[in-house]
């Protein structure tokens, strides 16, 4: 018989994200974020997306999106380094990659449907914009570039990060995701604009950086918006 005595085991403490601001913050940004969502819709309607993306109007629009953070963090005093601008693992990226070719399955399934249903899919929709352009410079540097770092402090930095610390990672990941893809004003591109969304913050989940989201994010875009212009230009390899 063993004499000595087994020391309990004690369980592991849950996981704790806190943040420097406070989860009504969060939702005061999504309101700001609604807000702007609903002057572009105004613009879109009265047929400007095209004037907007030929000038720089469509970069001030991305640097709009930032308004909420600038607004918040200031309030509170709170430094820009808690948003996650520090480095990351090359092993993040490479799930990153993986995840994205699954979700790409997901997505191509998706626009077939549409297709069959005859609805014009995302990728239409931007050729159809680079068609009206005179020159698509401001569209590439504000799509591909700008928007993606914009895009990742905000819905990911900010956002997600705020509700991960009150709702847990999961319900973070999903609700910061679905506000994403509702703020891109575009029904058909709802589904797939969330599967990425859930990848990005993942991503974030993972490494705590903005950093694997903004560079998967600049690829995506970058992917989309040259094959919509290839499209444009050379519709012959198109199969009709």
């Amino acid at each position: 018989m063993n004499s000595e005595m087994q020391m309990p085991v004690a369980a592991p403490e849950p996981v704790s994200y806190s943040v420097p601001w406070k989860p009504i913050d969060n939702w005061i940004g999504v309101l700001i974020l609604g807000l702007m969502d609903v002057g572009l819709l105004v613009i879109a309607l009265q047929g400007e997306r095209g004037q907007m993306a030929q000038s720089g109007l469509l970069a001030i629009v991305q640097l709009a999106f930032l308004l909420p953070v600038v607004v918040i963090f200031a309030w509170r005093r709170i430094h820009w380094k808690h948003l996650g601008f520090g480095g990351f693992s090359a092993s993040t990226m490479g799930i990153g990659c993986g995840l994205l070719v699954a979700s790409y399955g997901v997505i191509l399934l998706h626009n077939l449907l549409l297709v069959n249903l005859g609805i014009d899919t995302q990728g239409e929709a931007i050729a159809e914009l680079f068609a009206a352009l005179e020159s698509p410079i401001w569209f590439f540097i504000v799509g591909a570039l700008l928007a993606p770092l914009i895009e990742e402090i905000f819905f990911r930095g900010f956002l997600f990060q705020g509700f991960r610390a009150r709702y847990g990672w999961v319900s973070g990941m999903l609700l910061s995701s679905g506000i994403f893809a509702v703020a891109h004003l575009d029904p058909v591109s709802l589904i797939p604009t969330f599967i990425l969304g859930c990848v990005l913050a993942y991503l974030y989940h993972r490494s705590n950086s903005v950093w694997p989201g903004v560079i998967l994010h600049v690829m995506v875009n970058s992917f989309g918006l040259c094959a919509a212009y290839v499209a444009t230009q050379y519709p012959q390899l198109i199969p009709s």
